[in-house]
């Protein structure tokens, strides 16, 4: 779930996870709040809503869905996400799951605009030197899955910027 809040200012902020190490798939590395989806679920909606609840600690009445991001099939654990996008009411009083959340933390979604927070880095991966690019994030390197939504993010805020200026200008 790419969760949307306000702050007293009124700029907008999502929130971030660092997975904890000790977890079975993804360990360690940088995501938004989610998972799989369960029996009970009715819909992306209600996996998302209940996954960010159990990760994050918010309350579950406060959310209200936006819309949805591309789905996204990630290859290395054979998941396909349904990126949620939900505003929360106010501003979220987090409580991270210790089991499963190592670190949490907020961002500007302004700051997705920003082309110093776009690096690259080299990597080996599966013996093959591969160009990695990454968001740079309050110290972490935010790659993968979760970077292709953060674009995608990126680029829908950018259309809205120039609809914006293009009715105020």
């Amino acid at each position: 779930m790419i969760l949307v809040f306000a702050d007293a200012n009124d700029r907008l902020h999502s929130v971030l996870t660092l997975r904890n190490a000790d977890l079975r798939g993804h360990s360690g590395q940088v995501s938004f709040p989610g998972g799989g989806a369960e029996p009970g679920d009715e819909d992306a909606l209600a996996t998302a809503r209940r996954e960010t609840v159990e990760e994050i600690g918010i309350c579950a009445t406060r959310v209200q869905l936006l819309g949805f991001l591309s789905n996204l099939y990630i290859p290395a654990s054979h998941y396909n996400v349904a990126p949620v996008v939900a505003r929360y009411a106010g501003m979220p009083a987090f409580s991270p799951n210790a089991l499963e959340v190592a670190e949490l933390f907020t961002f500007a979604l302004d700051d997705l605009l920003r082309p110093e927070l776009k690096v690259e880095e080299r990597r080996l991966i599966r013996g093959v030197d591969v160009r990695v690019p990454y968001y740079a994030i309050n110290r972490h390197k935010v790659w993968g899955a979760t970077a292709i939504m953060l674009s995608e993010l990126e680029g829908r805020l950018l259309r809205a910027r120039q609809i914006a200026n293009r009715e105020t200008g």
